[in-house]
């Protein structure tokens, strides 16, 4: 009876041996097979990662190539201009700033000038240009004045011209005759015409 319950045991030690043997070496295929699998995404994520920080960089170096080309084109723009120029090659906008003031004072002064040269050749006007109220009382009566002596001279005139029309005799032009043999007469601005059986005037045509 020990015997056989020794080879029992004995029995059982070796199914169990043979067991483990078994499950270690598929264990240790899957835990390797995962760390494989750990590594192989690990390196992915590092190249993708390298991929992404090499990218931006490139458009980092981009926009610096950019933003250092604007400005030299402002400073190469700035130094045709004759401005001021920051040790960075940017504009001064000091100077900027104080070279329009000096434009707009300049402006300023010469429209000053020509207000006052205008004010010395017109009467009636201050040196700043606007009007001396001093000389308006004086001067409606002369426009009075020169208004009724240009009306006065326009009436006469008109006048002188009427009395002339009334005044004219009429020549005979003989050197042309109506369409029914009628006399041609020359009135006094020099209208050619003839009178028609109603005993009204007839103008003709001026031959081109």
């Amino acid at each position: 009876m020990k015997k056989v319950l020794s080879l029992f045991t004995m029995l059982c030690f070796f199914v169990s041996l043979s067991m483990a043997q078994t499950v270690v070496p598929t264990t240790a295929s899957k835990q390797k097979a995962k760390a494989k699998k750990e590594v192989s995404q690990a390196a992915a994520d590092a190249k993708k990662e390298a991929a992404a920080a090499k990218k931006e960089a490139a458009a980092k170096k981009k926009e610096a190539t950019a933003a250092k080309k604007a400005a030299k084109a402002d400073a190469d723009k700035a130094a045709a201009s004759g401005a001021k120029l920051k040790k960075d090659g940017t504009p001064d906008k000091r100077y900027a700033a104080g070279a329009k003031e000096t434009k707009a004072a300049a402006a300023t002064k010469k429209d000053a000038t020509v207000k006052a040269a205008a004010a010395a050749n017109t009467p009636g006007l201050k040196k700043d240009g606007t009007p001396d109220k001093r000389y308006k009382a004086a001067a409606a009566p002369a426009t009075t004045t020169t208004t009724t002596t240009t009306t006065k001279a326009t009436t006469a005139k008109k006048a002188a011209a009427t009395t002339t029309v009334k005044d004219y005799k009429p020549t005979v032009d003989r050197s042309l005759k109506g369409p029914n043999g009628e006399e041609i007469l020359t009135g006094p601005r020099g209208g050619k015409y003839y009178i028609n059986k109603n005993g009204n005037k007839t103008y003709i045509k001026r031959e081109g």
